[in-house]
Formats: C-alpha cells, structure tokens, sequence
C-alpha cells in the first residue's frame, strides 16, 4: 500500500486497529514525524505527517494536500474490451487502472459465452471490481479510480457513444486483420484515445465493420496472440507512451 485513502479530506487520525493503523504501524513502523501519502477517491492526494501515536495505538495526522497536481489525474485514455471470463476480468480491471486509463467499457461480444454476464461481478451491490479500482489506487499511490459500465453488445457501446468516438483517435486491435502495427500509428496530441480489444475469441466479421464504420482503425500488436489481459496492458502502455502522460513519481520529502 504505497497511499492510503480516506473516507473524506477531514479525516485526521486512524483508530487503532483498523486496515490503515495496522498497515502503518505494523508493516511501514511509522513513528511521529514520519510522512505517508494519503488521498480522497477521485479528490485530492497529500503528504501527512504522523502528529501521535497513543498508547493504543491510534494514529493522529495532518496533511499537506497538493493543489492541481496533474500526476495524479487519469490519462484520456478509454478502454473498451469484450466481455470475458470473470477471471480474466479481474486481471484486465487490475493491469487497466493500475497503467491508467479513464474508463473501462465491457461489451457482450458476439463469440463470448453469454454466461459470463451473469456473473456476481456485474451484479448491484457486488465490489469485487471496485475493490480491484481501490486496490489499485493504493498501489499506484493515484487515487484517481475510472469508471466501468456493462454494455449489451458492441453495437450498444457503439450507439450510445457516437459523439465521444467522434472526438477521440479509436484504434482496435486483432491480431487477424490488422492494417498496421500499433507501434506506426500515430496518436494525435490533445485528443481522447479508444482503444477495442476484443473478448477471448476475437472479433466476429459483424463487429468489425461497425467499428470501421465507426472510424476505427486496426493494428496489431506483434505477431504474437496476446491474452486479453496481456493485449489490455501492452496497448495502454503503448498508447501512455505515444501521447507522453507519463511523469516521474513524487519521492517522500
């Protein structure tokens, strides 16, 4: 845990024996003086610094909170990717908001098993995908979390999303019927990117042509055939890489 979240930017202090108390004093051994980052979800990210530790073990802070820090913002990049096994998508929401993007869309693709849309992740009141969004904030010490949403179908994305896609650079990636490597395409500067990934059978003939009517291209990502999850975190490290959002971490002072 490289951040600790907070419920609101009023919190000052952790009662013993809760998550974050544990984590400090058991696995970082803070002591008085001692600074971590903390942050609100979607809010604000600062520097504390521990004020108290009482005898049993409640630990008292304050907070320096940064103002318009642009490394703790999500990247203009959007994913969307076939519906797959909840397994898988576990792997894929992990690997997506911890490189960084702003969205994950999931599509009921037309080759995917439809039972995987029953499963409990997609269910209202489940947070196993939230937690995953948490987990990953803590870990990349950004506590930016992207939203998610469960589509229909392709052509469902496709329709609701019609104005964004027409803003955006949208490329798709099939390892079958690519037009270009990825890595010859260029991303315009100042201007959202979609990147389609399709679910663990690929892409139906159906599906591509309403993404190239959609303005989509296509590109490969070698000539290897990636897992989801794998083609998932190439094409974003890709993408971060090709509009330059990447920044150096902040060392603790």
């Amino acid at each position: 845990m490289n951040l600790v979240l907070l419920d609101n930017p009023k919190v000052v202090d952790f009662d013993a024996g809760t998550p974050a108390a544990e984590h400090l004093s058991r696995v970082l051994k803070i002591a008085v003086g001692d600074t971590f980052w903390c942050g609100v979800k979607n809010g604000a990210r600062g520097l504390a610094t521990v004020t108290d530790i009482s005898p049993s073990g409640r630990i008292s802070f304050s907070v320096a909170w940064e103002k318009d820090s642009p490394d703790v913002k999500l990247p203009p990049v959007r994913l969307l990717v076939g519906l797959s096994r909840p397994q898988t998508m576990k792997k894929i929401f992990a690997a997506a908001s911890e490189i960084g993007c702003a969205r994950i869309d999931v599509f009921r693709s037309e080759k995917g098993d439809p039972a995987y849309a029953e499963s409990s992740l997609w269910k209202v009141g489940d947070e196993t995908l939230p937690g995953i969004l948490k987990k990953s904030a803590e870990q990349t010490c950004i506590p930016a979390f992207p939203e998610f949403r469960l589509y229909r179908s392709l052509e469902h994305f496709l329709e609701e999303n019609s104005d964004e896609i027409q803003k955006s650079a949208c490329v798709a990636f099939d390892v079958y019927a690519p037009e270009k490597s990825f890595g010859n395409i260029a991303l315009p500067p100042q201007k959202n990117v979609l990147l389609a990934i399709g679910s663990e059978r690929g892409w139906t003939n159906a599906e591509r042509a309403g993404l190239r009517g959609n303005g989509f291209a296509f590109a490969h990502l070698g000539g290897r055939v990636l897992r989801v999850e794998t083609a998932v975190a190439v094409a974003l490290s890709v993408a971060l890489s090709k509009i330059d959002f990447w920044t150096p971490h902040k060392r603790l002072s």
